[in-house]
């Protein structure tokens, strides 16, 4: 692997090549399919490039190619040089974001699941609730609930068998209503940042406003799993148990409870902000580091 940088000449919009020349050579080279998608709106000739190449060529339609596996730097030449994307700029970006973060919610759900057998008609919903609230960096509350579902009110196997929880702990929880009016007063009483672990939430609480007849609730989301994977450039998914054990915190086990999960949520939002700042290294040694893009 190793870094270039030049002028690019030509883009091939099907084949997905570039040529990029700098005062020595050309080089022509083929970008993975999803670093092509992710910027081409970038990708024009004139365009200041410094990418990530493979050393090896590799024959495309016959010629030989380099492979792009990222841009590091995009920038609009003269008269009115432009950056319009740098790495680095993402990095300090992401950081100066996430330090304007000073009051957060660490949320987490768990799901109903489907049956083992094919059933068109089951419908997901809420059944458990965690989050910890935190007002620079002071925990104000812990919040842990169960919610009665309204569609499907006894629990599959598959659910039972997959998290922490029984038949009778949700026979006992609240309903979605009293949740949704507890969560509404929290939100409009300290105006949260709600920092989420991937995008699954984000639509469990949209779809079940739906279902009950609610309104959609303003929030504040942050993909936590989402800024992992644009500030380390990484392609697959990291899990949470695993992105804990990055930042130097032990896992035993993850139980998927709600609770618990926005714990450890919180954890790797304090260990990311520390790497953001400089403060912290994440042990990629630790874990099965995910592929980069």
């Amino acid at each position: 692997m190793a870094l270039k940088q030049g002028k690019i000449i030509a883009v091939n919009r099907e084949l997905r090549t570039v040529i990029i020349a700098n005062k020595t050579r050309q080089y022509h080279a083929v970008c993975q399919r999803a670093v092509f998608n992710r910027y081409l709106r970038f990708l024009t000739p004139g365009m200041f490039v410094i990418v990530k190449l493979r050393t090896e060529r590799r024959l495309r339609k016959n010629k030989p190619s380099f492979t792009i596996t990222d841009f590091l730097t995009i920038v609009k030449p003269s008269p009115r040089r432009r950056v319009l994307f740098s790495q680095r700029n993402l990095r300090s970006e992401t950081a100066q974001f996430i330090n304007t973060l000073n009051s957060t919610m660490f949320l987490d759900l768990e799901m109903s699941m489907h049956p083992y057998r094919v059933d068109k008609s089951f419908t997901q919903e809420i059944i458990q609730v965690g989050y910890v609230l935190s007002v620079n960096d002071e925990i104000i509350e812990r919040y842990r609930a169960f919610i009665r579902p309204k569609r499907h009110k006894t629990l599959t196997k598959r659910t039972l068998k997959f998290l922490d929880l029984t038949q009778k702990d949700v026979d006992e929880g609240i309903t979605f209503e009293a949740f949704y009016n507890h969560f509404k007063a929290v939100l409009k009483r300290y105006n949260p940042a709600v920092i989420v672990w991937g995008s699954n939430d984000k639509s469990a609480l949209k779809d079940a406003a739906h279902i009950h007849g609610f309104k959609p609730l303003d929030i504040r989301f942050v993909n936590l799993l989402k800024l992992h994977k644009n500030v380390f450039r990484l392609k697959d998914d990291l899990g949470l148990a695993k992105a804990v054990k990055l930042y130097g915190n032990h896992v035993d086990s993850q139980k998927h409870d709600a609770l618990e999960d926005a714990e450890m949520t919180r954890l790797v939002f304090n260990g990311f902000k520390a790497t953001l700042n400089d403060t912290l290294k994440p042990n990629w040694s630790s874990i099965k580091k995910p592929v980069k893009k």
